[in-house]
C-alpha cells in the first residue's frame, strides 16, 4: 500500500531538490508527460550520476519508488530514515531477485510509480552500460505504461572516476512513452530493443557536436581510476590526474579539458594526433586499454607471480542483502594474471 506520507515528502522536498540541483549542476528538468494519480508505471532511466534518481523525479509531479542498490540500507538509522520517507526498492548491484520482482510488482499494483535504472551500475567510460535483455520481459510482464528518460550531460557533470563535479549542461526529459495499448502488440525482443534505442548515449560523440564547456576544478583527478595504461609505455598503473594533467612517469602528457577531451602536452602525444592515432577521451583510451591488456598481461616473459595491479589498504566486506555489513579484514587487494588476491595485513589469511 502506497502511504499518503511518500507525497507529502515529495511535494516539500520538490522546490528545494530543484532550486538546488539547477544552481549546482546546471541541471533542467523538462516536464513528464502527466499520469493521473493512481496510474502506475514503469520509469527507465540511463545512469551516469550518483544524483540521478533526483534528477528523474523533478519531471514528475508523484512520488517515485526507485529500485536502489541494497548498500544505502545497510547505514543503521540513516537507512531507516530513508526507507521511512521515500521506501526505495532494495537491489542487490546487477542482479534481479525474487524480492525485488515482488516489489516492484505490488507497487505497480497499487498504482505508484517505479523508477529503474536497467543499466543497474554508472558508467566509467560515458558509454551507455550493458543492460540486461531480460529486461524487455520484465517490462512485458507488467504491463503499465512504460517512461523512458534519458539524462544528457551527465556524465561529463559528475563523471564516475572524477572527485570533483563540474558545471555545464545536464537535462532530463521523457523521450519515449509505450502506452498498455503499444505494450501488448510488442514482443521483449522488441521492447528491449526501443529501449535500449532510446537510453543509448555516448557522452563524447554527443559532445563533439555540442561542444558545452564543462567547467569545475582538478578536472583531471581521479583519471587514474579509469585509465591505467598508458598508450606510450604500455606500463600498468602508471598513470597519473594533477589539476588538469594526466600524465605518465615515461613523458606522457595532456591536458584534460572543459570540453571533456584531452589535448596533447608532449611531443609524442603532438605525433600521435598529427597521424590521427591519439586518443583524445576518456571513451577511446578505455576501449583501447581493454583491447590491449590481454596482451600486456600473457606477454612472453611476464612473471606470473608478480601482482599486476593492485591498491593498498581495502577492506573486505561481508554483506546481508539490504541490511547489514561486516568488515572481515584489512589489506591489499592484487591482480594476477590467473587470479585476484586479497593479502590481509591484519592477520587474516589471504584470500
Amino acid at each position: 500500500m502506497i502511504k499518503r506520507r511518500y507525497d507529502v515528502v515529495f511535494t516539500v522536498m520538490r522546490p528545494f531538490f530543484r532550486l538546488y540541483t539547477r544552481l549546482a549542476y546546471a541541471y533542467r528538468a523538462l516536464p513528464a508527460p502527466i499520469l493521473p494519480k493512481g496510474e502506475p508505471a514503469l520509469i527507465l532511466s540511463n545512469h551516469n550520476a550518483a544524483l540521478d534518481p533526483f534528477f528523474l523525479a523533478l519531471s514528475f509531479r508523484r512520488p517515485i519508488f526507485f529500485v536502489a542498490s541494497d548498500h544505502i540500507f545497510r547505514l543503521g538509522l540513516v537507512s531507516r530514515i530513508i526507507r521511512y520517507l521515500v521506501a526505495p526498492i532494495p537491489i542487490v548491484k546487477s542482479q534481479m531477485d525474487l524480492r525485488t520482482l515482488r516489489q516492484i510488482r505490488e507497487t505497480i499494483r497499487d498504482g505508484g510509480l517505479v523508477g529503474l535504472f536497467p543499466e543497474g551500475n554508472r558508467s566509467f567510460h560515458g558509454r551507455t552500460m550493458f543492460i540486461p535483455p531480460s529486461t524487455g520481459k520484465l517490462v512485458k510482464q507488467l504491463g503499465c505504461t512504460v517512461l523512458l528518460y534519458r539524462l544528457d550531460g551527465g556524465y561529463l557533470t559528475s563523471p564516475r572516476w572524477a572527485i570533483r563535479r563540474r558545471k555545464g549542461f545536464l537535462q532530463g526529459q521523457v523521450v519515449r512513452r509505450i502506452d498498455p495499448a503499444e505494450l501488448a502488440r510488442l514482443s521483449p525482443d522488441e521492447i528491449f530493443r526501443i529501449m535500449s534505442e532510446a537510453l543509448d548515449v555516448d557522452a563524447f560523440a554527443w559532445q563533439r557536436k555540442k561542444k558545452i564547456p564543462y567547467k569545475g576544478r582538478l578536472l583531471a583527478e581521479g583519471l587514474e581510476r579509469t585509465l591505467f595504461v598508458c598508450p606510450k609505455c604500455r606500463g600498468l598503473a602508471t598513470l597519473t590526474g594533477h589539476k588538469d594533467r594526466f600524465s605518465c612517469a615515461c613523458g606522457l602528457s595532456v591536458r584534460y579539458t572543459t570540453l571533456g577531451f584531452f589535448s596533447p602536452c608532449d611531443d609524442w602525444s603532438r605525433r600521435q594526433e598529427e597521424n590521427g592515432t591519439f586518443l583524445d577521451n576518456v571513451s577511446a583510451w578505455d576501449t583501447w586499454q581493454r583491447a590491449e591488456l590481454p596482451g600486456i598481461l600473457f606477454a612472453p616473459g611476464a612473471a606470473s607471480d608478480q601482482a599486476c595491479l593492485q591498491d593498498a589498504k581495502q577492506k573486505l566486506v561481508s554483506t546481508e542483502r539490504a541490511s547489514r555489513s561486516h568488515v572481515l579484514a584489512s589489506g591489499n587487494l592484487q591482480l594476477f594474471r590467473d587470479q585476484l588476491v586479497f593479502d590481509s595485513t591484519d592477520g587474516q589469511p589471504k584470500r
